[in-house]
């Protein structure tokens, strides 16, 4: 019996449970991040959560980019008590060290989507059981992450992480993964391929050796781009060649990389011209899943973030949310007029919206360093420069020069210091402005003037 059969429906053991991350301190309390396994949330416990949210937080839950929710404003007096909750809802296990390991970013509409090469949620849920059960495992790099992608219509190309499985095609057995090691799927270096139910053994291997080759460095890297770059991938090649598979002719190691399947390449827009990190602004294969698809409603909301009532509200209205990677969420097979109940609370379900060529950090509101209220300056601008905002591809407000919310370069950049905005022209946070120490009305209006009819990107390049 293999791995996968053992594990498609995992028992309950110590430390294989989901779990929750150690707790952030920010500016309006503690930050608790909840792992959502493979994505998916069941209702009933998208209810309990929100529950959750609103006894022991401020009410604010936000997205992450790694398809996590996070709790926001919890006093460090309830953590105890919030903690023991989650755990009687199985979403806390006993071992810190496993939870830190466990990052598995997989495809949103696994099991949803019948366009995608394979339905991956056994392959990363037995993974994730894998790497909260090894303790060998544990010595990973905190951040150290993998991907499980099965391709369709919102597949996780553009997402960036340490090991990636990519289904594609095969021959005659069926489909295969496509195993990258560093980076994008464009911008991984290609091991080999492997069976699907070759999938944890390999990734278990490949810790392994990281972890080992990593040590013979004097520097030792944490994250797998860093060991390629010193060692080449030959060096990790050698170590798990066994569970390597023949490749596909059309898919062999060395040679091109597969092309995504048609849908996939209608569906991508060409990467933003100032670079760098992931964001709404960025469109890829993100946001034409809003909206109506035949099994599922896309919903997101302004910056990621939305509260335990629009939570509950929107659990009422599925058996399954499904969690992305793009700071929006997915209701499975959702009742007739949720989307109009979802459009009355807030949610955006149109792709074309311009709110989501915004990004912002929380600002004042949940940030200790933070002196502006990014989502309210974020919104000013939504209202004021919506010509801006059809011609560019992202605007970004953060609250310092970290950029959280998106350390790349935007098409503008507001950075707050002190109470006031630097704006930036094709640049990253603390990037050389184009005005400065400008009050938030008067860089919106900053802002906005910009816009017009016939603004192009190119034309605001030249503004500088």
């Amino acid at each position: 019996m293999s791995a996968i059969t053992q594990l498609r429906n995992p028992p309950r053991r110590r430390g294989m449970c989901p779990g929750v991350l150690a707790p952030m301190e920010v500016g309006d309390g503690l930050l608790v991040r909840v792992r959502v396994p493979a994505g998916v949330l069941p209702a009933a416990s998208a209810t309990r959560i929100a529950a959750l949210g609103r006894r022991y937080g401020n009410g604010l839950v936000d997205l992450s980019h790694r398809g996590n929710l996070q709790l926001r404003g919890v006093a460090a007096a309830d953590m105890d008590a919030l903690i023991a909750e989650l755990r009687l809802l199985g979403y806390v296990s006993d071992d810190a060290e496993s939870e830190a390991v466990r990052n598995v970013l997989t495809s949103p509409t696994a099991g949803l989507d019948g366009t995608a090469v394979l339905d991956v949620r056994p392959y990363a849920l037995a993974l994730d059981a894998r790497l909260a059960a090894d303790r060998d495992l544990h010595r990973l790099p905190p951040k150290f992450g993998w991907l499980v992608d099965g391709g369709g219509q919102a597949p996780l190309f553009d997402s960036s992480t340490d090991v990636r499985f990519d289904a594609v095609a095969g021959a005659g057995d069926g489909p295969l993964f496509r195993v990258g090691l560093g980076g994008t799927f464009e911008g991984a270096v290609v091991l080999g391929h492997c069976r699907p139910d070759d999938l944890v053994e390999l990734a278990a291997a490949l810790a392994r050796a990281f972890l080992e080759l990593r040590q013979t460095l004097a520097e030792p890297p944490r994250r797998m781009a860093g060991l390629v770059k010193a060692l080449g991938v030959e060096a990790l090649r050698e170590r798990v060649e066994g569970l390597l598979s023949c490749p596909h002719p059309s898919h062999a190691a060395h040679g091109p990389l597969p092309s995504p399947a048609p849908q996939e390449r209608e569906i991508q827009s060409p990467p933003l011209r100032s670079g760098g990190g992931s964001g709404w602004g960025q469109t890829s294969p993100t946001r034409r899943f809003l909206g109506h698809q035949p099994t599922w409603l896309g919903v997101a909301f302004p910056f990621g973030r939305l509260d335990c009532d629009k939570l509950e509200a929107l659990a009422a209205l599925t058996h399954e949310i499904r969690i992305t990677p793009w700071r929006a969420l997915l209701l499975a097979a959702p009742q007739d007029g949720a989307a109009e109940t979802a459009t009355a609370l807030g949610g955006i379900l149109d792709h074309g919206d311009i709110r989501l060529k915004l990004t912002a950090c929380s600002g004042v509101t949940g940030c200790d360093v933070g002196t502006t209220d990014t989502h309210a300056d974020g919104l000013a601008i939504a209202e004021r420069a919506a010509g801006l905002l059809e011609a560019v591809r992202m605007v970004h407000v953060s609250g310092c020069a970290k950029g959280c919310a998106h350390p790349g370069a935007a098409d503008v950049t507001l950075t707050a210091r002190e109470g006031v905005y630097d704006v930036a022209l094709n640049a990253a946070p603390g990037g050389t402005p184009w005005r400065s120490g400008l009050s938030p009305d008067a860089a919106v209006a900053a802002v906005a003037s910009l816009s017009g009819a016939d603004l192009s990107v190119e034309e605001l390049s030249r503004v500088r």
